[in-house]
This record gives structure tokens, C-alpha cells and sequence, in this order.
């Protein structure tokens, strides 16, 4: 009987230790709320990538040739892509509108060829998800691109081999 009533008290002493750790806050047996490694940049990183994905589907003015509503042959390539991803993805196409809205026509012409181009490749809702708007990104003028593309050969120079620069340089 002695033994019975040992083991209830150490039932009861342990407990209550266990208990007491919760309220005084040293140890606790809920689920800690420690957020796994990788959570929070997993979220930026798909963020990144999504909107990333939506600006493919944007069909710059460069891709039109000259002055009109034709497609240049990189414009054509673009569009075939832009018709074979529609069905699988909710983004919208953007038809880049001319500098300060200056010529509406043409931006109406131009989005009514995408639509009818987009729609004799098979995509059904092409006049409803394509709009004439700016870029989501208003990209680099030659000076900047210029000074990118030097920085970009400068970092590869040296590379001895480990495909994107040394640490340092600026690769990969």
C-alpha cells in the first residue's frame, strides 16, 4: 500500500512541477511558435517569381515593327509563347502603350491584333484579359544598359573557370 501511495505523489509532484514550469514561463509543452528556417524568404522568393512570370506577358513597344500594329519577328515568337502559357496562368496581357499615351489609335490597333492573333492560337478569353497599359517594370535606357553590361564583363573576366566570378566580383 505504501508503494501506491509513493507513486501517487510523485504523479502529483511531477504535475505540478510541469504545471508550474507553464505558469512561471521556464518550460512549456505547447508547440513552440519558432518559424521553420526558410518561411518567411520562401514566401519573398515566390513572390518574386509570380510577378516575375506576369511580366512575360507583356508585349513591349520594340516588339512592333516600326510604327504600326504588325509584329516585329521577335514580337511574333513572343506571342506564340504568350498563346501557349494562357491556358495555365491567370495574367493579364499588356500591350505597352506609346510614350505618354500620345497615340491611342495605335495602342487600340495594336492590342485588337494581339487579340485577334492570341485568339487564332486557341486562346479563347484573349480579348478579355488583354489591356493596353505600361509595363510593370518601365525597364533600362542605353546608358543604363550600357553600364550594366560593362559591369557584367568586368565581373565575368575573371572567372577562371567557376562560371560567374570570383567572390567579390559580383557572380555567382
Amino acid at each position: 500500500m505504501t508503494s501506491l501511495k509513493t507513486w501517487k505523489l510523485f504523479a502529483i509532484a511531477a504535475l505540478s512541477g510541469a504545471f508550474s514550469g507553464c505558469l512561471s514561463g521556464h518550460r512549456s509543452l505547447a508547440i513552440p511558435d519558432i518559424i521553420p528556417l526558410g518561411t518567411v524568404s520562401r514566401a519573398h522568393w515566390h513572390t518574386m517569381e509570380t510577378n516575375g512570370e506576369a511580366s512575360d506577358f507583356v508585349i513591349h513597344r520594340n516588339e512592333f515593327a516600326d510604327n504600326s500594329s504588325q509584329l516585329s519577328p521577335y514580337g511574333r515568337d513572343h506571342i506564340m509563347e504568350i498563346a501557349a502559357r494562357m491556358p495555365s496562368t491567370p495574367f493579364p496581357v499588356l500591350v505597352q502603350r506609346s510614350d505618354n499615351n500620345s497615340d491611342p489609335e495605335l495602342d487600340a490597333a495594336r492590342r485588337n491584333f494581339v487579340v485577334r492573333v492570341l485568339t487564332d492560337l486557341g486562346a479563347r478569353d484573349a480579348d478579355q484579359r488583354t489591356v493596353v497599359s505600361q509595363p510593370y517594370s518601365n525597364g533600362i535606357n542605353a546608358r543604363e544598359g550600357e553600364r550594366d553590361y560593362g559591369r557584367f564583363r568586368q565581373s565575368n573576366g575573371n572567372n577562371n573557370g567557376n562560371g560567374g566570378g570570383n567572390a567579390g566580383n559580383g557572380g555567382f
